[in-house]
Order: C-alpha cells, then structure tokens, then sequence
C-alpha cells in the first residue's frame, strides 16, 4: 500500500511539474511583445529567442516580393545606430496547435538618431509555430501606418 501511495504522489508531482511547464510558456503574444521589446533594448540573444536560424518572411506596405530577414539583419540593425523605440498593443491570439496567428499594432519607430520615441502605427500580422524552446516568429505583414501618435 506504501509503495502505492508513492507511485501514485510521484505520478501526481509529475503531472503538475508538467502542468506548470505548459503554464510557464510564454503565449504568442507575450513573444511578439518580446520580440519588440527585446528589438528597442539591442538585445540581439533576445530576439534570436524568437527568430529561427533561417529567419522569417516579412512582406511591408511597399514591397513587391516577401523579404527574408535572418539573424544577420538584427545584428546589422542594431550595429546601424538607427533609434529604435517599438512595443506592441492590442495584440490578439488565434491558435491552431503548434502554430498562432498574432494581429495588433506595432507604435514606435526605427529611424535616424533625433527620431522621436514617438511613431507610427502600423497594423501587423504575424505566423508563429511552436518549437522546442518556445515560438519562433515564421511571417510578418506589416500594413501600411495608421496615424502618428503623439
């Protein structure tokens, strides 16, 4: 009967260490906001939290063709001294397994030094797919800027 009992709370341990790492992960919107987060603080480990070894595709308001952006594109980004001042707002989640569609706002800008922390608004989408380590940002559409803020 000991051993049981044993059995039985180990199984129960087990269950709710695994319950907590499940808990634990971060959704696909707290990694967009990290993502940008981690872009306005030039903090390249970060964002590579986030970006698959191969990149991401990003298509914005003025491209003809699906851009790829790898981890070598935020290394020169951060190297530039361009400003950047970004977060993300009204982000909403719609998940289909290992993968989450994220739409919200990017506010901020990436601009030259004297840019305001102030931007644009610009209205986002985003793929993410979950791998072992967490989700990994696989496209970005960028539409065009809504307002300025102030």
């Amino acid at each position: 009967m000991a051993h049981s009992c044993r059995v039985l709370l180990a199984a129960v341990a087990l269950a709710a260490s695994m319950g907590r790492a499940v808990a634990d992960e971060p959704d696909p919107a707290a990694s967009a906001a990290g993502l940008y987060a981690s872009m306005s603080a030039r903090d390249l480990p970060g964002v590579l939290r986030y970006v698959p070894a191969e990149g991401f595709t990003e298509v914005g308001p003025d491209a003809t063709t699906p851009r790829v952006l790898a981890p070598a594109a935020f290394e020169a980004l951060f190297g530039s001294g361009l400003v950047i001042a970004l977060r993300a707002e009204d982000l909403r989640v719609q998940r289909f397994g290992d993968a989450a569609i994220v739409t919200g706002v990017r506010v901020g800008v990436v601009g030259p030094k004297g840019s305001s922390s102030a931007g644009e608004r610009v209205p986002f989408t985003m793929v993410w797919i979950r791998e072992p380590g967490g989700w990994r940002l696989r496209h970005v559409h960028l539409s065009a800027p809504t307002q300025r803020t102030q």
